[in-house]
């Protein structure tokens, strides 16, 4: 018998995660990517495997899972990197029924931080979380994906899809007609804009954040730490990664000293920082905030995107995969369907 064939429109952690996990099941896969693999939301994601919300979170669900399912692409491919080192976090805001936190005594807190001047509010610690390099675990899950046959297309915009029998099976790029069992865009902000040509509107917005990296002078986190002043970690290079919600004026350069400042007024010593790069990143989000993950019927299209989807990408690639297959994956909660917005 032939393989089940599939496109995947999107080369970023998602796309790359889903590709591995299709061809890990000996489907024949095409990655389709408009620019180089980890281009878009991916290169510019902070790297935090943040697991730790409320049971009513509208993702509750795939972040219940995502530590066990990076774990087992860990064991899977051992080039892929996740430190474990837990996340500090602080705020004004008291936690919630959030099941993985727990509070820090003063004690504690400088124990985990010693460099950290303790703030006014409540502290706490999410042990089992952890930090990853979403831009090179990207290249290491399309590695293993190529490995198993997959066949990666970059530089390759899609210009239309290809219907048979009123399904999307196919799509047309400046080189090639590509047609198969299935298509998958998993191209976050980009797949409002392919879907508008077949009439469908998907509300996907562009969510705006910045990251900025400095070379430091020397090490002043040894965990996550996300406070309502600042969030950073460190990079296994020693650089230091820094993200911030997007400035209401759009002067990211000025907001990086800011950034400056707040790291200096928070942490104790003398530590010298230089800006290298500053990056923004256009996060796709569902309008009402639930993943969407399924089938766009009539057209037969699936699609798969989310924030924050460094998190939850490897229990993305798995249940996504295991839908594909068998047609219907019923771990996958209603709330997450594409059909909430779709109506004939």
């Amino acid at each position: 018998m032939s393989k089940k064939t599939i496109i995947v429109v999107g080369a970023g952690i998602v796309g790359a995660s889903i590709a591995y996990h299709l061809a890990k099941k000996n489907v024949s896969v095409t990655v389709v990517e408009q620019a180089t693999p980890a281009s878009g939301a991916t290169g510019k994601a902070f790297g935090w495997v943040n697991t730790t919300v409320t049971e009513d979170a509208p993702d509750a669900f795939l972040r219940r899972t995502a530590i066990h399912d990076w774990l087992r692409l860990i064991q899977e491919i051992p080039e892929i990197k996740v430190n474990w080192s837990g996340a500090v976090s602080y705020g004004t805001t008291q936690p919630h029924q959030t099941a993985g936190l727990q509070p820090l005594s003063l004690a504690a807190l400088n124990a985990l931080e010693p460099a950290l001047n303790a703030p006014a509010s409540q502290a706490w610690y999410a042990q089992q979380e952890g930090t990853l390099e979403p831009a090179e675990v990207t290249r290491q899950l399309l590695e293993k994906a190529r490995s198993l046959g997959t066949r990666l297309k970059i530089a390759t915009p899609v210009r239309e899809f290809i219907r048979s029998e009123g399904k999307i099976r196919g799509v047309i790029t400046p080189d090639e007609c590509l047609l198969a069992d299935g298509v998958v865009l998993a191209c976050g902000i980009e797949i409002p804009t392919l879907l508008a040509s077949e009439g469908i509107v998907l509300p996907v917005i562009a969510s705006p954040a910045v990251l900025y990296k400095y070379h430091s002078s020397q090490r002043i986190v040894e965990t996550l730490v996300a406070g309502d002043d600042i969030e950073l970690r460190h990079a296994p290079d020693g650089s230091l990664i820094v993200a911030e919600d997007y400035p209401p004026g759009g002067d990211i350069s000025a907001l990086a000293e800011q950034v400056k400042s707040a790291i200096h007024r928070r942490f104790q010593g003398d530590v010298l920082l230089e800006l290298f790069a500053q990056n923004v990143g256009l996060r796709p989000t569902p309008q009402d905030g639930y993943p969407l993950l399924g089938v766009i019927e009539p057209a037969g299209i699936y699609v798969a995107t989310m924030h924050p989807a460094v998190t939850c990408a490897a229990t993305i690639g798995r249940i996504v995969s295991e839908e594909i297959l068998s047609g219907q994956n019923p771990q996958i909660p209603e709330s997450y369907r594409p059909s909430r917005f779709i109506f004939p």
